[in-house]
């Protein structure tokens, strides 16, 4: 088993950092601070922080060279201009909605946008929430039943699809066979769970061999696990929380690693980590964006 360790990239000390996101055209790193409602890029050691209207729980890249995001009404649309960022609601199913948000997102091999609710403040203990696809700005709930979904992901061919749930009383992966053509999973079975990870599984990708990386919240490492969910590399994070990961730089063997420090923060919470690996992430099929009428 591979043992490696992560090193601070930047000293954020952001309060919920999630969802990094490398841009290979601008050859920079963006993340969200959840609670702060802010998009940070770090491009040749230079960080901004831009302000977000709409809280932002993750995105992904768009074909206009701007983002699709989750947020807290539901989906939108982001675009960088001028120092600061346009941000055009595309589906607030949400916000009518009492005490919910979207969370953890990614997009699959066809570039459909995936996220998945979660209650805002956790209080009713049967609340649940679902998983939805965004194609051509509109929107189907595909899964339901989730307390805190996370972990998306899609294996190189895209016909396996990974889904988390990091709530304490769940903190288990599912595989799913997922079909290519009409975006539905289907034979849910058990990938992995905490007695495996030793964290709760947060925010995750794959690699070219076809390994799931996940975050182990709570216990301060990235595991990378065989399509078998066989343990075959630790990352050590020197701080608990750890929220998500991604690939970057200009071979995708750059890991990034987001952290938060609202909960139980030490010295090195809430900063960006990374590390070289010998490993290739996958470069994201960006979601077709247009205008909407």
């Amino acid at each position: 088993m591979n043992i490696l360790n992560a090193e601070s990239l930047l000293n954020s000390q952001n309060s919920l950092a999630e969802s990094p996101v490398w841009c290979a055209e601008q050859q920079a790193l963006f993340w969200i601070d959840i609670t702060q409602s802010t998009l940070h890029k770090l491009k040749d050691n230079r960080h901004q922080t831009f302000s977000l209207s709409d809280p932002v729980s993750a995105f992904a890249p768009a074909t206009d060279g701007g983002f699709i995001a989750a947020t807290a009404s539901g989906f939108s649309h982001l675009k960088l201009t001028q120092g600061m960022v346009l941000q055009q609601s595309i589906q607030p199913f949400l916000k009518d909605v009492d005490n919910f948000r979207m969370n953890d997102a990614a997009l699959d091999r066809q570039g459909r946008f995936w996220s998945g609710s979660i209650q805002a403040q956790p209080h009713n203990e049967g609340a649940t929430g679902q998983l939805y696809s965004l194609e051509n700005n509109q929107i189907t709930p595909v899964l339901n039943g989730f307390r805190s979904q996370n972990g998306l992901a899609w294996s190189p061919d895209g016909r396996t699809m990974y889904v988390s749930d990091s709530h304490p009383s769940v903190a288990a992966i599912w595989q799913f066979d997922f079909d290519l053509e009409t975006g539905i999973p289907s034979n849910r079975r058990l990938f992995a769970d905490q007695k495996i990870l030793s964290g709760r599984p947060d925010g995750a990708t794959v690699d070219t061999d076809g390994c799931y990386w996940i975050a182990a919240s709570d216990a301060g490492q990235i595991i990378r696990l065989s399509p078998n969910a066989k343990i075959d590399t630790i990352v050590n994070v020197p701080t608990r929380h750890v929220t998500n990961i991604c690939f970057g730089g200009s071979r995708l063997s750059t890991l990034y690693i987001t952290t938060q420090r609202y909960i139980n923060p030490n010295a090195q919470a809430g900063n960006i980590f990374a590390l070289e690996t010998p490993y290739q992430g996958i470069a994201d099929t960006p979601y077709t964006y247009s205008e909407t009428p």
